[in-house]
C-alpha cells in the first residue's frame, strides 16, 4: 500500500483534483436551465413630435404587431430565485403619421425647386433585432417576476407606406403645383440618397417645367450622403410576469423600455420647414416601448 501511494502520487493528485471538479460540474448542471419562447411583440416609438407653427403636433406613433423567437438560459441559485439570459429575434417598429405643413424640394436637370405646402405620411417602419436581455428572476408559488436590462443589434430596418403631397405653392414665384402622391418602400440601411426605384413615375409641373420623378421614394429623399437614419445599437430596461401551467409551461408578460435613441440625429429629416432652402435635421431623441405577450418552456 505505501509503495503504492508513492509510486502514484501524480495520479492520486489528478483525481483529487477531477473528482471534486466532476461533482462541482454536476451541481452546476443541476442548477442550469434552459428554455425556448416565441410571442407578438406591441411596438411603438416614443420620441418629440415636430411642430407646426400654431403650435400642434404634426407626428405620431401608433402601436405596431410584430414577432419574437428565441433561446434562454437560467441559473437558479435556489427554486425561487436566479438569474436568466435570453437571445431572441424581434420585431419592433411603429406606425408613423406625419400630418400638416411642410414642404418639398423639386429636383430636375439644371435646377431645383422649393415649394411650401401640405405632407401626409403614413410609414410602417420595421426594424428586426437580436436582442440579448439579461434578467434577475424571483418565483412565488407559480408566478415568476422578473427585471434587468437588455442590448439589441439592428439586423434589418424597412418601410413602406405613402406620400401625399397637397396645396403645393413654389416659394419664389407663388405659382401652385398640382397635388402628388408616392408611394414610399424605405430600406434603411441599403438605400443610397436621392434614389426611387424606376418604373412608374409622376409628372407635376412645377414652375411652368415637366418635372419627371419616380413614383416610388426610396429611405433618403435628398441628395447627400447623411448616414443611415436607425442605429446599429439599441438598449434599455425590462420588467416582466410569468404564470407557469406546469413546472416547464408558462405564459408572460414583458415590458421593453429602451434608453437608447434609435435615430441617427445627422439623417432625421425634419419635414414642416427648412432654413431658406437648406435641409434641418432633428437633434432630439426616439426610443422604443414594446410589450411583449409570450409563451415558452423550460426544463
Amino acid at each position: 500500500m505505501a509503495y503504492f501511494f508513492k509510486n502514484n502520487a501524480l495520479l492520486l493528485r489528478f483525481f483529487g483534483i477531477l473528482l471534486p471538479a466532476l461533482f462541482l460540474a454536476g451541481t452546476v448542471q443541476a442548477q442550469l436551465r434552459y428554455g425556448f419562447k416565441t410571442g407578438l411583440n406591441f411596438s411603438r416609438m416614443d420620441g418629440p413630435s415636430e411642430i407646426s407653427t400654431a403650435g400642434a403636433d404634426l407626428e405620431s406613433w401608433k402601436t405596431l404587431t410584430g414577432f419574437h423567437i428565441g433561446l434562454s438560459l437560467g441559473y437558479a441559485f435556489t427554486d425561487a430565485f436566479g438569474v436568466r439570459g435570453e437571445v431572441l429575434y424581434t420585431k419592433k417598429g411603429a406606425k408613423y403619421t406625419y400630418d400638416g405643413e411642410s414642404y418639398r424640394i423639386f429636383r430636375y436637370d439644371g435646377g431645383s425647386t422649393l415649394s411650401t405646402g401640405n405632407s401626409r405620411y403614413l410609414i410602417n417602419v420595421t426594424n428586426a433585432y437580436m436582442d440579448i436581455p439579461v434578467q434577475v428572476y424571483g418565483r412565488w408559488k407559480d408566478l415568476e417576476f422578473s427585471g434587468g436590462a437588455y442590448a439589441g443589434f439592428l439586423l434589418q430596418s424597412t418601410g413602406e407606406g405613402s406620400l401625399s403631397y397637397t396645396n403645393g405653392r413654389t416659394s419664389t414665384l407663388g405659382n401652385s403645383i398640382q397635388d402628388v402622391e408616392f408611394n414610399l418602400n424605405h430600406n434603411y440601411r441599403k438605400d443610397k440618397p436621392g434614389l426611387g426605384e424606376g418604373g412608374d413615375v409622376v409628372l407635376p409641373n412645377v414652375d411652368g417645367r415637366v418635372v419627371e420623378l419616380p413614383k416610388t421614394l426610396g429611405a433618403y429623399d435628398y441628395p447627400e450622403d447623411k448616414g443611415k437614419l436607425y442605429n446599429s445599437l439599441d438598449f434599455g430596461l425590462t420588467a416582466g410576469v410569468a404564470y407557469y401551467m406546469s413546472s416547464s409551461l408558462f405564459v408572460g408578460f414583458r415590458l421593453q423600455y429602451g434608453l437608447a435613441d434609435v435615430t441617427n440625429n445627422t439623417a432625421d429629416l425634419a419635414k414642416s420647414t427648412t432654413d431658406n432652402g437648406t435641409l434641418l435635421f432633428r437633434d432630439d431623441k426616439d426610443r422604443n416601448v414594446v410589450m411583449q405577450l409570450s409563451v415558452g418552456f423550460g426544463f
